[in-house]
C-alpha cells in the first residue's frame, strides 16, 4: 500500500517547533470543547487531532534524516592484547583503535505497508530496512623474539595501520506518538500543540552481515638500513582480523543500540518537542485570537512513568518495544501488553499502564 499525501510545513519564529503542519478546520462547537479541561477536551481533540497527526507523521523521518548522512557514531577503545598463537616468537597488540558505525545514506527500504496511523493508540509505525556500515581503524604492533633460557627477548617491534570493514541490514521500526493536545494562543493566532515523541527499535538481520573484511592502510615491510627483507603484511590482517572477530559483541552495540540511540535522537531533533498546528474555523478562515474572552485555565500536561509517554490526551500511558514481546507485568499489576500486526510478517508491541 503506497501513500501519497501531500504536506505543507512552514517555518515559524517564536513557536515552539521547528516544523509546523500547515492548519486544520475546526467548528465551533469543537473549538469550545478543545479548550475546556474535561474528558470533552479530551474527546474532541482526539477526533480532530487524529486526522491532522496522522497527516503529520505521514512523512518518513526515518528516510529524510538517514539521507542527511550525519547519523553515525565513532568510539575509541584502549589498547588490547592479541592471542597470536605464540608467547614470544611472535606476540602483538592493537592500539589507536576507533571504530565508527554509520546508517548509509539512500539505503532506506520502507515496508510495503507504508507509514500506519493507529487512532486507538494515537500513534504512526514505520517499519524499514536500512543498511549499516562498520569500519574500524587500528594500529596493530607486533614483537618478533627468542627465547634464551626461559626469557623472552625481542628483536624487532614494527607497528602497521590497519582497517577491518563490515556491513549489513537493520530491521527499523519507529513509533511516533503525540501527546498532550492543547489549545493555545501564538502571535494572535489560534493553534493545537501537541508533543511529538518517536521511539526507535532494531533487529538486526544477521544473516545479510559477513564475516569482517581488513585492508591494509601501507605496506608492512620490514627493513634494515633501507633494505627490505621481508614482509608481514600477512600477520596484520590476521591479527587485525582476530581482534574483531574476538570483539564482534563490542561492534554489534555500536551498530546497534548506539547507533539506532543516534537515530532516535536525530529523528527527535527533526519533530521538534512541540508540533504547533493553526486553526481555522469551518471555513477554512483563520481563527484569530479573541483577547475580550477570558478562558478557562488552561490544562496542566500530565506525566508518565519514566520511559512511557501519553496516549493522545487520555488517561494511559504507554511504552513501545518495536517487534519484541515484553513482559508488561514488570511495570505494575495494571500494565497490561498491546500489540498490533500491521502485516503478516511485522507485529509490534507496546506496554499500557494507567497515569500515576
Amino acid at each position: 500500500m503506497k501513500i501519497h499525501i501531500l504536506i505543507l510545513f512552514l517555518v515559524v519564529h517564536n513557536i515552539k517547533a521547528q516544523f509546523v503542519l500547515d492548519q486544520i478546520n475546526m467548528t465551533d462547537e469543537t473549538f469550545e470543547a478543545c479548550q475546556l479541561c474535561d474528558a470533552r477536551a479530551d474527546r474532541a481533540g482526539s477526533r480532530v487531532i487524529s486526522v491532522a497527526v496522522s497527516q503529520y507523521f505521514a512523512k518518513n523521518f526515518i528516510k529524510i534524516v538517514v539521507n542527511e548522512g550525519d547519523v553515525f557514531v565513532r568510539d575509541s577503545y584502549p589498547i588490547e592484547k592479541i592471542d597470536t598463537g605464540y608467547s614470544c616468537k611472535y606476540t602483538a597488540e592493537a592500539r589507536n583503535i576507533i571504530a565508527e558505525a554509520r546508517m548509509v545514506p539512500g539505503s532506506v527500504e520502507l515496508d510495503p505497508s507504508g507509514i500506519i496511523y493507529v487512532d486507538l493508540v494515537k500513534n504512526s509505525f514505520a517499519v524499514a530496512e536500512v543498511e549499516h556500515a562498520l569500519k574500524a581503524d587500528m594500529d596493530i604492533r607486533v614483537w618478533n623474539g627468542v627465547k634464551t633460557f626461559g626469557t623472552c627477548t625481542n628483536i624487532w617491534r614494527k607497528t602497521c595501520s590497519t582497517v577491518a570493514k563490515a556491513g549489513g541490514i537493520n530491521k527499523i521500526s519507529a513509533n511516533f506518538a503525540a501527546s498532550n493536545t492543547l489549545v493555545e494562543c501564538i502571535g494572535g493566532q489560534e493553534y493545537v500543540t501537541f508533543n511529538a515523541d518517536v521511539t526507535v527499535t532494531d533487529e538486526a538481520k544477521d544473516e545479510t552481515y559477513p564475516e569482517p573484511t581488513v585492508e591494509k592502510k601501507d605496506d608492512c615491510d620490514l627493513d634494515i638500513f633501507g633494505i627490505k627483507i621481508g614482509s608481514i603484511n600477512n600477520k596484520i590482517r590476521d591479527y587485525a582480523t582476530s581482534y574483531v572477530k574476538r570483539d564482534k559483541d563490542r561492534f554489534r552495540e555500536l551498530r546497534g543500540p548506539k547507533l539506532v540511540a543516534e537515530l532516535e535522537r536525530k529523528i527527535g531533533i527533526k519533530l521538534g518537542s512541540v508540533v504547533a498546528i493553526r486553526i481555522n474555523d469551518q471555513l477554512g478562515n483563520p481563527r484569530k485570537c479573541d483577547s475580550r474572552r477570558k478562558r478557562s485555565t488552561r490544562c496542566v500536561r500530565k506525566t508518565c512513568p519514566p520511559g512511557f509517554t501519553r496516549i493522545g490526551d487520555s488517561d494511559k500511558c504507554q511504552q513501545f518495544f518495536g517487534q519484541t514481546e515484553p513482559n508488561c507485568k514488570q511495570y505494575g499489576s495494571k500494565a497490561e501488553l498491546v500489540s498490533e500486526q500491521l502485516s503478516p510478517t511485522i507485529k509490534l508491541f507496546w506496554c499500557h499502564t494507567p497515569m500515576q
